[in-house]
C-alpha cells in the first residue's frame, strides 16, 4: 500500500461533473483505495509529494504513433522558415538503412515567397527511397526514384504535374495516401518499432498514458492483430487501437468496442482539400469529399448492427453534414443505446451541426492545438477561409453547451503530443467564447476521453476502486490556467510509475 500525502487530489465526480480536492491518495496494488482518509499506519509505504497537483493520467485521442516517433529531432521540419533552410536542412538529414522519412514543413508560416518542393530531396538524396509530409500529413513530397518505386497508376487523383505533365514529386487526395502507406510499411520493422518505443517515452513524459493510436494499411486481420501486439511491447502505455477502416468487422473480430478514426471524409485545410460548403479565399476550389454518400451510410449501417462504434475524419463543413446525414439516417433521432459514435477534427461546424451531434450523441474527438497553431489574426485559417469563418472554428465551448461529448486530442506529429498544451489551447482559443475553464479542459483529456475509450468504469477520474493511473505536476495549472509552466514529475500506471521526471531513460 502507498500513501501519497501533502498533495492537491483533484477527484471528480461523473455524477455532478464537478471536481473536489483532497489532500491525501492511498493505492493498493493496481487501485485507488482511498482519499482523505485517517494516515494509514504502519505497513504503508509513504511518499511526500511537497505540496504537488495529482490529476487523472491524461488520455490522447488521436495518435499517429510510428509518424511520431519517426518525426523527432532533426527529422521535425516544424521549426523551417524559408524554402533555402528547407534545402539545408533536408540536405543534412541521414537516409537510415536507405529510407529517409521526415516532414512536419509547414509552407504557410515561412517568412518568404518560397515553397517547399521534391526538388530538395532529389539534390541531395537521389538515391534513397525519400518522404517529407506535410505538417497536417494530407500531402507529401518524394523524390523520383521514390515516386518511380511507387508505380502510382497516371490516373490517381492527387499526383501534381507540371506544365509540361511530369510529375513534380508532389502527392495529394489518393495519391498521397496510398504513396505514405506504402512507404510507411516498407520501413524495416526494426525501425518501426524503434519509432514507436521513442513515441511512447514522449507520451509518459507528457502524462498521456491512455494513447488512441490510428492504424492505418495493415491489410487484413492478421496485419492488424500483429500491430496491436506491437504497442503492448512498445512501452506500458494503456493502448486504445484504432484500425481506420471502413470495415467493423475488422474490429468485432479483434475484440475492439471502436473502428476508425482516420476514415476520411475530407482533407485538411493548409493542403486545401478539406470539403467546404462556400470556396476557400485563398483558390478556387471547395475541397473534395474522399466518398460518396451511400458507402458512408453502409459503413455506419453496418457498425451499428454489429455493436461497434464508427469513426471518421471530417474538418470541412460539407464533410461534417455529410457525415451527420447519415448518421440521422441509421439512428434516426435518438443516440445509439449501445455505441458511442465519433467525429475526428470537427472544425469547421455550424451552431445546426453541433447541436445536431449533441442531439445524436457523436462524441467530438477535437485537437486543441490546432487554433494554437493555425486560428487568430494573419493565421493560416484566416487566409484560407477569411476572417468570419475562421473565428467559428474548433467552437469547444459552444460544442459543451450544446450538451455534446468533447475529448482532446493532439494529432501528433502535427502538433505535439503534450495534452497540457492542448488543455492550454482549449483555454486560449483566439476567440474568447469559445474558451474552455481549466477542469473543463482537464474532464475533455481525462474522464471524457475514457469514455470514447469505453474505459470510465476503471479509469478517467481518481476514485476508489478505479486503476491508480494518475499524474503528479509540480504546480496547479486548473487554478490559474499556468498550464505552460507546468512540468510533469510523475506518470503512474496501476500503481506503477511508469515515468518519473528524475530518471534516466535509455
Amino acid at each position: 500500500m502507498i500513501e501519497f500525502v501533502n498533495a492537491l487530489v483533484y477527484a471528480f465526480d461523473p455524477v455532478r461533473r464537478t471536481y473536489r480536492q483532497a489532500e491525501r491518495l492511498v493505492v493498493e496494488g493496481t487501485r485507488i483505495a482511498a482519499l482523505d482518509v485517517e494516515p494509514v499506519g504502519l505497513g504503508a509505504q509513504r511518499i511526500d509529494l511537497g505540496g504537488a497537483t495529482v490529476v487523472p493520467a491524461f488520455a490522447d485521442c488521436h495518435v499517429h504513433l510510428t509518424d511520431t516517433g519517426l518525426l523527432v529531432g532533426e527529422r521535425d521540419l516544424g521549426d523551417v522558415r524559408n524554402a533555402h533552410a528547407f534545402a539545408d536542412r533536408v540536405a543534412n538529414l541521414d537516409a537510415e538503412s536507405g529510407y529517409l522519412f521526415a516532414g512536419n514543413y509547414e509552407e504557410t508560416g515561412w517568412v518568404d515567397s518560397g515553397e517547399a518542393s521534391a526538388a530538395a530531396i532529389d539534390a541531395s538524396h537521389p538515391d534513397a527511397l525519400a518522404m517529407l509530409t506535410r505538417i497536417d500529413g494530407h500531402s507529401s513530397l518524394v523524390n523520383r526514384r521514390t515516386f518511380a518505386w511507387l508505380a502510382l497508376p497516371a490516373q490517381t487523383e492527387g499526383i501534381e504535374r507540371d506544365a509540361a505533365g511530369v510529375p513534380t514529386g508532389r502527392l495529394f487526395l489518393a495519391a498521397n495516401w496510398q504513396a505514405q502507406t506504402r512507404f510507411l510499411a516498407a520501413l524495416p520493422t526494426s525501425l518501426r518499432r524503434k519509432a514507436e518505443r521513442r513515441a511512447a517515452r514522449l507520451a509518459l513524459a507528457q502524462g498521456a498514458l491512455h494513447l488512441h493510436v490510428q492504424l492505418i494499411g495493415f491489410g487484413d486481420r492478421a496485419g492488424y492483430a500483429a500491430e496491436i501486439e506491437a504497442l503492448t511491447q512498445a512501452g506500458p502505455c494503456k493502448w486504445h487501437p484504432k484500425i481506420c477502416e471502413r470495415d467493423p468487422t475488422l474490429a468485432r473480430d479483434l475484440g475492439l468496442p471502436y473502428v476508425g478514426g482516420d476514415v476520411f471524409l475530407d482533407g485538411s485545410l493548409g493542403s486545401g482539400t478539406a470539403a467546404l460548403r462556400a470556396p476557400y479565399c485563398d483558390r478556387p476550389a471547395s475541397g473534395h469529399l474522399a466518398l460518396d454518400d451511400a458507402a458512408v451510410r453502409e459503413y455506419f449501417a453496418q457498425a451499428e448492427r454489429l455493436g461497434v462504434s464508427a469513426g471518421v475524419h471530417a474538418i470541412g463543413d460539407r464533410a461534417i453534414e455529410q457525415c451527420l446525414a447519415a448518421w440521422e439516417d441509421v439512428l434516426g433521432a435518438a443516440p445509439s443505446s449501445r455505441n458511442r459514435h465519433f467525429i475526428e477534427h470537427f472544425e469547421i461546424a455550424s451552431p445546426d451541426q453541433i447541436e445536431r451531434c449533441a442531439r445524436l450523441g457523436i462524441f467530438l474527438s477535437m485537437q486543441p492545438q490546432f487554433d494554437a497553431l493555425w486560428g487568430g489574426d494573419g493565421g493560416m485559417y484566416e487566409r484560407r477561409l477569411g476572417r468570419a469563418r475562421s473565428r467559428t472554428m474548433n467552437a469547444f465551448a459552444s460544442a459543451l453547451r450544446a450538451g455534446a461529448t468533447l475529448c482532446g486530442g493532439d494529432d501528433s506529429p502535427v502538433c505535439a503530443l503534450a495534452p497540457l498544451a492542448g488543455m492550454a489551447a482549449a483555454c486560449a482559443h483566439h476567440v474568447e467564447a469559445e474558451r474552455l475553464q481549466p477542469l473543463e479542459a482537464l474532464t475533455m483529456y481525462a474522464y471524457d476521453a475514457a469514455r470514447l475509450g469505453f474505459a470510465e468504469t476503471h479509469t478517467g477520474a481518481l476514485l476508489p476502486g478505479r486503476d491508480a493511473d494518475f499524474v503528479v505536476l509540480d504546480r496547479d495549472p486548473f487554478a490559474d490556467g499556468s498550464f505552460a509552466a507546468t512540468r510533469v514529475l510523475q506518470t503512474w500506471a496501476d500503481g506503477t510509475c511508469v515515468y518519473d521526471v528524475g530518471e534516466k531513460t535509455a
